[in-house]
């Protein structure tokens, strides 16, 4: 079964660094209303010609371009300002997304010049609530969302490139394990509605639940620990309506294969085995097979013999 502790581990480690990196440059003051850079190092542009600088280029000593401040929406106030490396790439870049003139959003770049890792933090409090993972061209390819801001993200997703969910980590109670992990198929005609869902039931890190649905959203078939060994003992497939079950199979020797399978009907059950584990069904107890369900080769149990 896949961990859920694993894979909300590995996000806790990446949060916990680049939260580290996003409280060290918030701490120089970045958070703080933009003002357009003075003094004696700076080096004012007015790139649209209007009469008023939008761009402040911050040099060292020697004249090389340590930071680039801009004002996109000329209002006076730059609202995006790229940290330089030997005034050749931006390390980082802070945004002022919505120009109320904070701060609100860091980018970690790499050395193609491609922002990596987007943090946000829209309360200016150095604890972001969101960081989004992206590809070269920009795109979104995963994100994490820490609404309370305790730095155990409560959500998980990854996106295709045309920004379709694909999976998605739900961890409702903030303690680092996801109950769910949901994975969807972009092919289908709602592609919003789950394909597969993982489920820790009991929080102790474990995916002991799965559950497979049809692209009408109705549910297929699944799969539980029913004893808490670690492992998946017992499948149920269901109707096309997703309410009853047709058939369950159970691992009763926990090595992998359903060795007794059941049938509800609604006069009783069928019970079939697969004694040889090669995922056939050898042979039934009385009275037998479902209709339909095989020829000759079905064998039926004699019923026991009477006790004196």
């Amino acid at each position: 079964m896949r961990a859920s502790v694993v894979i909300a581990a590995g996000v806790a480690a990446m949060i916990a660094a680049s939260a580290g990196a996003f409280r060290l440059g918030y701490s120089r003051g970045y958070a703080a209303a933009p003002a357009p850079p003075r003094g004696p190092a700076v080096r004012p542009e007015d790139t649209n010609r209007d009469g008023r600088p939008d761009k402040w280029t911050t040099v060292d000593e020697r004249g090389v371009a340590l930071s680039i401040a801009t004002d996109r929406n000329n209002d006076g106030r730059p609202d995006k300002n790229e940290l330089l490396v030997a005034g050749l790439r931006a390390y980082r870049v802070d945004f002022d997304e919505d120009f109320d003139g904070r701060y609100d959003r860091y980018d970690s770049m790499t050395r193609e010049g491609y922002a990596i890792l987007s943090h946000y933090d829209r309360d200016w409090d150095d604890a972001p609530e969101r960081w989004v993972q992206r590809g070269g061209n920009g795109s979104v390819v995963s994100e994490w969302t820490d609404a309370d801001e305790n730095g155990a993200p409560e959500r998980y997703r990854e996106f295709d490139r045309q920004g379709r969910v694909t999976e998605e980590g739900i961890d409702a109670d903030g303690d680092g394990l996801y109950e769910q992990q949901r994975f969807f198929n972009t092919h289908w005609p709602d592609p919003t509605r789950p394909m597969q869902v993982e489920h820790d039931d009991d929080r102790d890190g474990q995916f002991e639940r799965h559950e497979e649905f049809r692209p009408d959203g109705t549910i297929e078939r699944t799969q539980r620990d029913s004893n808490g060994d670690g492992r998946r003992d017992v499948i149920q497939y269901f109707d096309r309506q997703g309410l009853v079950v047709r058939k369950e199979g159970h691992d009763t020797d926990g090595d992998g294969n359903y060795e007794l399978w059941r049938f509800p009907e609604r006069n009783g059950v069928r019970l079939g085995y697969d004694d040889d584990d090669d995922r056939d069904i050898d042979h039934w107890d009385p009275p037998g097979a479902p209709a339909g369900w095989c020829a000759a080769r079905c064998r039926v149990a004699a019923p026991a013999a009477a006790q004196p």
